[in-house]
């Protein structure tokens, strides 16, 4: 995908190697193949915004993830794998469990799972038994912050830790507010999109 290609040096940039972003490239590609046949984005979506809104999005949070200490991901709502598989791909020697209820969504990662991210694993939906050893949560375009607590209440009442994908700073204070956070159990930390201009955060939640 030469979208992608040009895009490369903001990727390097943002954590990735040069191993990594060969799989970033075939991961890319596979997602564009399956769309055609899965309709897993809108198939009238050009490559140029499927890698500057949302494989790009998803690297602008790489800095944040390389500061964690964590051994066992669960991404929330999956989808095609955004941002799960490229994480998978930046710590390929992590485990990433992935929760995403539709089953073509389902079908298609079990094939990246196959050729690229052994280290993924699929489940359906959300289960407290599922999330045993985890250490810490994502989701991009998901549910609201309250929802995604009460998903997985027992980790977060264990001292879990969350690094959330969220968009503009006011939708941010509401959701936060809804789910009767204290003000020093979250940080809200902008991202750059060096393309666009957009507002884009990332929510750090702990328990403390």
């Amino acid at each position: 995908m030469q979208e992608l290609l040009d895009k490369k040096q903001y990727f390097l940039d943002f954590g990735m190697n040069e191993e990594a972003f060969e799989s970033l490239k075939s991961y890319a590609e596979l997602l564009w193949a399956a769309n055609q046949e899965l309709n897993l984005f809108s198939r009238k979506m050009p490559a140029k915004d499927l890698v500057e809104n949302h494989l790009l999005d998803c690297a602008l949070a790489f800095p944040e993830f390389l500061k964690q200490d964590f051994q066992v991901l669960a991404d929330f709502g999956s989808g095609g794998g955004m941002p799960s598989v490229l994480l998978a791909i930046m710590f390929k020697d992590k485990e990433v469990r992935i929760f995403e209820k539709s089953p073509k969504k389902r079908q298609f990662l079990k094939s990246v799972q196959s050729n690229l991210c052994p280290n993924l694993k699929i489940f359906e939906e959300v289960k407290e038994s599922e999330l045993e050893g985890v250490d810490l949560i994502t989701a991009r375009a998901f549910k609201p912050i309250d929802i995604i607590l009460k998903l997985s209440r027992s980790y977060f009442q264990t001292s879990g830790k969350y690094l959330l994908y969220k968009a503009k700073s006011e939708s941010i204070k509401k959701e936060l507010s809804d789910a009767k956070l204290k003000e020093n159990q979250y940080k809200i930390i902008s991202l750059d999109n060096p393309l666009l201009e957009v507002e884009r955060n990332l929510v750090f939640i702990s328990k403390i």
